[in-house]
């Protein structure tokens, strides 16, 4: 129990210094269940720390195949470490934007079950360059 609380202290102290503000939005949908981006359902604002992730499957692979062979490239995954009680009503679809570009939400991860913190990891929909 002493070890969680240093745990959760350590993380909150963490992402209120270094942690950015996020606001992920939530559109409705129409009758058909499809996204309807004119309505907004709810947005949840809250600091988290944006990171390309490692670890935990935070690598991903895309294998590119060419005529002579093939090649594997390594990318980051884009993830945002965020508090539980911040980050619990995130769903997948949820829509943030980070430095102009654009993320949907694809998995959110309850780091250890212990209820301290999430890793939400990122879809980039939208990117702009800077």
């Amino acid at each position: 129990m002493r070890t969680e609380v240093y745990f959760k202290n350590r993380i909150r102290r963490q992402i209120l210094w270094n942690g950015q503000d996020l606001v992920f939005t939530r559109y409705g949908q129409n009758s058909y269940h499809e996204i309807d981006y004119s309505k907004i359902d709810k947005q949840f604002e809250f600091k988290g720390i944006f990171h390309d992730g490692g670890g935990y499957g935070g690598m991903l692979n895309i294998t590119i195949y060419e005529r002579d062979g093939a090649r594997t490239i390594t990318k980051m995954k884009p993830m945002i470490l965020a508090l539980y009680e911040d980050a619990k009503d995130i769903q997948m679809d949820d829509e943030v934007v980070i430095g102009g570009s654009k993320y949907l939400v694809t998995d959110k991860t309850n780091i250890k079950g212990l209820n301290i913190a999430y890793e939400i990891s990122l879809e980039i929909v939208d990117f702009k360059e800077q």
